[in-house]
């Protein structure tokens, strides 16, 4: 069984991730989530407009997952498999949280054996990641 590896950036943070290439772009995005801390609360999308996602070509959401406000060529990210979207160097934008705009650049690093696991790896990390709800106090 073939994985593929990641590698994912938001400002000095970064992490290393693996996933079977059997595994859909909502089990990425969940992976991306849990190595940089968030919590799942918002809407997201995989987009290849890296500087503007809103003028994509290709992008997979998950308002079209769910039915709604969806380009008519968007498949979603529920059931679109990773292996039929990245290969080695492919870059996206995971954008998360519509409001926030968390933008986190996301290239397929390589591909891996994934007989040795059986769910996403987080392989390495470094920097600090950013903090989804800075507490209000500290602006106080």
């Amino acid at each position: 069984m073939k994985a593929l590896t990641f590698k994912i950036e938001h400002g000095d943070w970064s992490a290393d991730l693996q996933l079977p290439a059997d595994y859909d772009l909502d089990d990425l995005a969940y992976a991306i989530l849990e190595a940089v801390g968030f919590e799942c609360d918002h809407a997201y999308g995989f987009y290849d407009n890296l500087k503007n996602p809103y003028h994509s070509k290709q992008e997979y959401t998950l308002f079209a997952t769910l039915g709604e406000n969806a380009k008519p060529d968007d498949p979603g990210v529920e059931g679109t498999l990773i292996g039929t979207v990245f290969k080695p160097k492919k870059k996206l934008l995971f954008l998360f949280d519509y409001g926030d705009d968390w933008r986190f650049l996301v290239t397929c690093t390589g591909e891996a054996d994934a007989r040795a696991f059986k769910r996403p790896k987080l392989l390495a990390e470094s920097g600090t990641p950013p903090t989804q709800y800075p507490d209000i106090d500290d602006d106080v």
